[in-house]
């Protein structure tokens, strides 16, 4: 007799003693072993993926899952330094975002990669020289630092109005969008969804390429709830929305030809989280915007910070460009 156990077709065998049918009952047994074979599997590759996953949670420094980014809100230590902590709306999310330099003025908006908080572009915030030239904006993005956090936003789209928000609080009319890594293609999408408030945009290594987004071996690791239990929760939702990042950008490149705000890219040699050949693909996509790659052939992904002096030039330049 065939009946349904666990969502799973299994034969149940009911015949008296001596009068089973073989055949039935052979299928029973294997239908049997094969589910006790997929369970232990599916257990092993579960305890595997926690038996590496937590060495490398434990070490503290670890370039790919690193410490969490907690958020730094109105801090004793920011009113020192004169960085202001502020608070716009962008489709029902609180955006927390940190001002500086000028009131008024040209402006500077810097967007966060993956994961991240506004303080990435605190060095730059800082620079006694931007102060002077220029508002200085940066925002912890939907889903980090103030704004949401744990709450995955992968909508490059959403992504950018968060900025818009921020822009359209300070009453800029036209600022130099500065976006990192997955901030690039965020500060590209705000430039094409309201091109009259990105005048000028610095892409520091952007992953804005679709074809060389695929989901690699931590993506897919990181999203099975067992491995989630031992991820800071940044990680675990800069995840979620890399998850997706693909098909956004597959969303991106069709506008990317009409970008016409002046953009300078900024591409590292040695970059092993975003492929350096992600440049070309601007240096292809880019055809209506002035557009100008500098490639660093020794420096990795965390120019940010290791080498900031190309990109506070990149900055300055920009600015100087006639609105």
């Amino acid at each position: 007799m065939v009946g349904r156990l666990g969502g799973w077709a299994a034969v149940r065998c009911e015949a008296p003693a001596g009068e089973v049918d073989g055949s039935a009952c052979a299928t029973l047994r294997r239908v049997r072993r094969l589910r006790g074979r997929g369970r232990r599997h599916r257990l092993g590759l579960i305890a595997l993926t926690v038996l590496i996953a937590l060495p490398i949670l434990a070490m503290g420094g670890c370039a790919l899952l690193g410490t969490p980014f907690e958020p730094a809100i109105a801090t004793p230590e920011m009113a020192a330094e004169a960085l202001a902590s502020r608070w716009t709306e962008s489709a029902g999310i609180r955006i927390h975002y940190v001002a500086a330099g000028l009131e008024r003025g040209p402006a500077v908006a810097f967007v966060h990669g993956s994961p991240g908080t506004w303080e990435a572009w605190r060095g730059f915030l800082e620079d006694p020289d931007l102060r002077r030239r220029a508002r200085l904006l940066a925002l912890d993005r939907p889903g980090f630092g103030g704004s949401a956090r744990g709450r995955a936003e992968p909508s490059l789209e959403r992504q950018a109005a968060a900025i818009a928000a921020v822009l359209d609080a300070e009453r800029v009319s036209g600022a130099i969008v500065v976006g990192h890594s997955l901030g690039g293609p965020i500060a590209a999408r705000l430039a094409l969804d309201r091109p009259a408030l990105a005048r000028g945009l610095a892409l520091v290594a952007p992953s804005i390429d679709p074809e060389l987004e695929g989901r690699r071996w931590f993506n897919v690791a990181g999203s099975w709830r067992v491995v989630q239990w031992f991820l800071p929760v940044d990680w675990t939702t800069s995840n979620r929305e890399i998850w997706w990042l693909r098909r956004e950008l597959e969303l991106l490149a069709p506008g990317l030809e009409s970008l016409a705000a002046p953009t300078i890219v900024i591409q590292g040699g040695r970059d092993d989280l975003v492929d350096p050949a992600n440049a070309d693909y601007v240096e292809r996509r880019f055809r209506s915007a002035p557009l100008e790659i500098r490639r660093l052939p020794d420096a990795g992904h965390f120019v940010v910070w290791e080498d900031p002096a190309p990109i506070r030039r990149a900055i300055e330049e920009l600015l100087e460009r006639p609105l």
